[in-house]
Order: structure tokens, then C-alpha cells, then sequence
């Protein structure tokens, strides 16, 4: 970042694309155990890694259309269709050839120690389809998702310079519990969660106060339209950390919301399965930030344009200023 810097101190190029760049290099070597050289200055347009931030980036797009059953998409065909397959066709083959990749290099070098295993190389061991399944969902799944969630901490920090004072502060104190960081991180998903909701399929017949809810229908859960609501979050449109570590009398403490308001990794089976590693990725990289910058943000705020995920659109006016 302080190599790809211009005279005002902001990042040359797309700072989207950059942190989408950190996020997949970070979770290659999580799921694959290697380096994808993300961070190469010379990384062309056409590289897998590039191709597969947008095709990911695509899919989300094309979600909708997506949902039709495959056994349907011979019967059932629209431009949009045809595209998303496409799109699903590519995010595939390209997944495959990271997955790949790393499987000869695993080969070549004979693996490594237990502690520096990634996930495929450990699933491996157990069962191979598994271990491919894993990788990929990991690939596709967390590269979007993760890079969105700071830019979106990057943005209410830098708007917030106190609250950034606070965690930089704390950061440096080398502690190993980092209440406040973690605050700042839940904050930032409660105000600018990557998605809206959750949504489930019933499996069974419901009466929920009064409401008969028939076995197969889709129940959405909007959780940022409850997060941005005062009776659950008082004071609920302001960036508050402290609202997750004060004490319970408190009267902005989140515990006295309903504990199904907040709720942006999922819930119980079908919670997201990355959130641990998502969760290390953020605090890791944005410890590393407050550390080296000074953030700010000038102009209007950020769009946040609502497809599968929410992404967050230029311009991106994030300046970073050497401590």
C-alpha cells in the first residue's frame, strides 16, 4: 500500500480490486496452504486471479438466476441464464486450477508440518472429494465477501477518527485481547453488513403468532433493516464499538436487542463455515493499517449497491496518512 500510493496519499488503481487481491491471497493460504502472488505489480488483466475476483463478482450478480435447478437449464434458458452458467462454468474451472496448482506443488515439495498444513492438504488425508469441495467453496466464497467487510470498517473508521484513535491504541499496546478491535469489526458488519439477511426453507408447517407459515416457503430474515432500528440499537445509525463491550446496564449495551436482530454469519447448521478465518483475516489486516496509517475519507459516502452481497462502489476517496 505505501509503494502503490500517489501524492495525495490514496491508492493508485481500483481499490476494490486491491482488496479483493489481499482477500483471495489471504485465503489461498488458508485453503490451499501457498501463494497465489496476488500482490505482483505486473499482474495482468487476464491472470487467474483476476479473472476469478470478477468472475466471482459476476456470479453474485447472476445469483437469481442461478436458482433455477440445474437439471432445468436445458428446458429453461434466458440471456441471463446463459450467462450465469458461463460465469458458474469459469468460476469452476478456474477454482480447479488453483486447487490444482497447489496439489502438484504439494507433491513436488512433500508436504509440509501439521502447522502449516492448509485446508486441502489436511483434508487430503481424509477424503479427497471432500478436501476439493472445501477448497473451492472457500475460494469462491471468500473473496467478496471478506474484502467487503473492510472496506466498509476502512470507511466508518476513517469517518470516526476517534474511535480509530482508540483501536490504534490499543493495537499498539501489544495486547493479546483485542476487545475493541473486535467491537469496531462487529460494528462495521451491523452498519455495512455484506448481505441484508438470512433466508430458510421451511421444512415443516409453522403458526407463528397468528401467522401460518406452510411447509417449503422461503422465510427471509432482514437483519441490517433491524440492526438500523432504534427500538433494538439506540442511537442505531451511529458508529458505537463500545455498544459491544460496555456493561449490561448500559443502556446502549447490544444484549438488550433480540439476540436473532444481529446476526450476520447465519445461525446454528447453516451458519457460514469460513466465519472464524474471515474473522482472523479482518483482524490481522486491519491491526496492520492503524498501525502504518492515519485513515481518513473525504467526499460523499460510499455507494452500497444491493445484488446477492452488498457491494460497496466508487469513488473510493480513502486517503492513508504515514503515522
Amino acid at each position: 500500500m505505501k509503494s502503490t500510493r500517489d501524492e495525495n496519499n490514496m491508492l493508485r488503481g481500483q481499490f476494490d480490486i486491491e482488496m479483493n487481491l489481499w482477500a483471495l491471497e489471504s485465503i489461498a493460504v488458508v485453503a490451499l496452504g501457498t501463494r497465489l502472488n496476488c500482490f505482483d505489480p505486473n499482474l495482468a488483466e487476464d491472470s487467474p486471479a483476476k479473472r476469478l475476483i470478477h468472475r466471482v463478482n459476476d456470479f453474485f450478480n447472476y445469483a437469481e438466476a442461478l436458482d433455477y435447478k440445474p437439471s432445468l437449464w436445458k428446458y429453461i434458458s434466458t440471456p441471463t441464464l446463459k450467462k450465469a452458467i458461463e460465469t458458474y462454468e469459469d468460476l469452476e474451472n478456474l477454482t480447479k486450477y488453483f486447487i490444482q496448482k497447489a496439489m502438484e506443488e504439494l507433491k513436488k515439495n512433500g508436504g509440509k508440518s501439521n502447522d502449516e498444513k492448509g485446508v486441502l492438504e489436511k483434508l487430503l488425508e481424509i477424503n479427497e472429494e471432500f478436501a476439493y469441495i472445501m477448497a473451492a467453496d472457500m475460494l469462491f466464497a471468500g473473496v467478496d465477501t471478506t474484502a467487503t467487510t473492510m472496506m466498509g470498517t476502512l470507511y466508518l473508521l476513517a469517518k470516526n477518527p476517534d474511535k480509530q484513535q482508540k483501536l490504534r491504541e490499543e493495537v499498539m499496546s501489544k495486547s493479546d485481547k483485542k476487545p475493541y478491535m473486535r467491537a469496531c469489526i462487529k460494528e462495521s458488519m451491523r452498519l455495512m453488513p455484506v448481505i441484508s439477511g438470512n433466508f430458510r426453507k421451511t421444512t415443516k408447517d409453522y403458526n407463528i403468532l397468528g401467522y401460518h407459515i406452510p411447509k417449503g416457503t422461503y422465510v427471509v430474515s432482514m437483519h441490517h433493516n433491524m440492526s438500523l432500528n432504534e427500538e433494538n440499537f439506540p442511537r442505531a445509525t451511529e458508529f458505537i464499538p463500545e455498544r459491544w463491550i460496555v456493561d449490561k446496564d448500559d443502556p446502549l449495551y447490544h444484549g438488550n436487542a433480540h439476540p436473532f436482530v444481529y446476526a450476520p454469519f447465519g445461525f446454528g447448521v447453516r451458519m457460514c463455515i469460513g466465519r472464524r478465518i474471515a474473522e482472523l483475516e479482518v483482524e490481522s489486516f486491519l491491526a496492520r493499517i492503524v498501525e502504518n496509517f492515519k485513515v481518513e475519507w473525504f467526499g460523499p459516502p460510499p455507494k452500497v449497491v444491493q445484488a446477492a452481497l452488498n457491494y460497496v462502489r466508487g469513488p473510493f476517496n480513502y486517503v492513508f496518512k504515514d503515522l
